[in-house]
């Protein structure tokens, strides 16, 4: 027997689970033909474009998230052992006022991430974007430690945290069968553009004061991203009356919605045991790889090694992520989550131990592989399966949640790292405590189990 509602054509078994499914789902396509009677939007942007716009989408995405490097650790990290000298604290302090700012930061992003949902991407990214660039230039007048503790907290809360968020939000709207290749692309644009950008703020730094490279860093961000999101940046592509991908489906209303994805809300995702094995694996890997990346100069120093072939293994590292990009956006479509996970967990145990004892070249490069790697499957993870797993509708909301507990772990990870320097004689008591914490989540995610659909349509199942 088949019942006919739409576009939804559902065959409907003995199993009272289907019934209920799709009686769920019939009711919840009537509430919302009910519910909503918005228009298509006209754009002249969007309607003559040549191509699908989503892919002008993901050019002005891709520039967003290359405009939250002055927020990310691998910029700060450049600044860190200056700010040391500078304000005459210790690492320990320093990191400590890194790590609240990392936090307190990371507290809005649920609060960001629902906004996004309600007032789209280009109204928030403009928001975001502005208040960004303030943040670098007030970064230049910073005397004292309470007002580079605000610094920390608008560079991490705005750059690492809110923009990050909206910029890889976007791809996962406009993208939905080839949102993985999407974002890996992204995400190796990304990284190509550290592989530049690490040695030039490197040997900026040498020759000028910290406090005109914050100017310069605003400069750019103000006269390209702000610009640049305006014109071009669009909330969803059923506004316009498009499908993700570029479908060739006409669509008559904004709040149609892909019959093959079941959106779950928050609450519902957080009653999934995948959802926090998930949450759980992705908190380890910022913590330990912010702390490797913040205090990358005083690790290579005690390897014997210079600043500058520290910026050098950080350009390898940087390449190697752009393949891991590449490799992972191929693999996060066709295989169970977990698996992604895993290898990036693994990745980083290697990193770890390597870490410990990289005085020699061979060394260094196993490292920098293992590192890359590490990058490299994470950025494509929560770029992808979130979406993948619990739809799109809700996303921002459960991204901005996810994202907390990412920069959570990103605001311990410095702290630990420098406790152990000033404290326990080294990193390496650290490093051995992140090889045992990573190997948990490993594990679990063997056991982890594809969340069960409420409606009809399940989940494909993965190798």
């Amino acid at each position: 027997m088949t019942y006919k509602t739409g576009v939804l054509y559902s065959k409907v078994s003995s199993n009272p689970i289907d019934h209920i499914g799709l009686i769920i789902k019939l009711k919840r396509d009537y509430d919302e033909k009910m519910l909503t009677s918005h228009k298509i939007q006209n754009s002249r942007i969007v309607s003559q474009s040549p191509i699908f716009y989503g892919w002008v989408i993901w050019v002005v995405a891709t520039l967003g998230l290359i405009a939250t490097a002055p927020g990310q650790t691998f910029t700060v990290s450049w600044f860190f052992d200056r700010f040391i000298e500078d304000f005459e604290l210790s690492r320990t302090s320093i990191s400590t006022l890194y790590g609240i700012g990392t936090f307190v930061g990371a507290l809005s992003l649920t609060w960001v991430g629902r906004q996004v949902d309600r007032y789209g991407t280009r109204y928030s990214v403009m928001v975001v974007g502005g208040l960004f660039t303030l943040t670098l230039f007030a970064m230049s007048s910073v005397v004292n430690p309470v007002m580079l503790l605000f610094g920390f907290i608008a560079l991490r809360g705005l750059g690492q945290g809110s923009l990050t968020l909206i910029s890889t939000n976007v791809v996962g709207l406009w993208f939905q069968e080839r949102r993985g290749r999407m974002m890996s692309l992204m995400l190796v644009g990304i990284a190509l553009f550290q592989r530049i950008y690490v040695p030039w703020l490197q040997q900026t730094l040498e020759k000028n004061d910290w406090r005109e490279v914050w100017i310069m860093l605003g400069i750019v961000i103000g006269i390209t991203l702000l610009p640049a999101m305006w014109i071009f940046m669009r909330d969803a592509p059923e506004q316009f009356g498009l499908h993700p991908d570029g479908r060739q489906t006409k669509i008559k209303n904004v709040n149609t919605q892909d019959e093959h994805e079941d959106d779950w809300t928050l609450a519902e995702a957080r009653r999934t045991s995948i959802f926090w094995i998930f949450v759980a694996g992705r908190f380890i890997p910022p913590a330990w790889g912010t702390g490797m990346i913040l205090h990358q100069i005083s690790i290579f120093a005690g390897q014997g090694h210079s600043e500058r072939v520290a910026a050098q293994t950080f350009g390898t590292i940087a390449l190697i992520a752009a393949g891991a990009y590449i490799l992972t956006g191929a693999m996060v479509d066709r295989f169970h989550p977990g698996r992604i996970m895993a290898l990036q967990l693994t990745a980083l145990s290697i990193a770890m131990f390597v870490a410990m004892n990289m005085s020699s070249s061979a060394a260094l490069r196993i490292y920098a592989i293992a590192f890359g790697f590490m990058m490299g499957t994470g950025g494509v993870f929560d770029g992808a399966v979130w979406t993948n797993l619990f739809g799109r509708k809700h996303i921002g909301e459960i991204r901005g949640f996810v994202s907390t507990g990412v920069i959570i772990g990103s605001a311990v990870g410095p702290v630990i790292f420098a406790v152990s320097f000033d404290h326990l004689g080294g990193y390496a008591p650290i490093f051995w405590l992140g090889i045992v914490l990573s190997a948990i989540p490993l594990i679990l995610t063997f056991f982890a189990r594809l969340p069960q659909r409420r409606s009809i349509e399940r989940i494909k199942t993965l190798p």
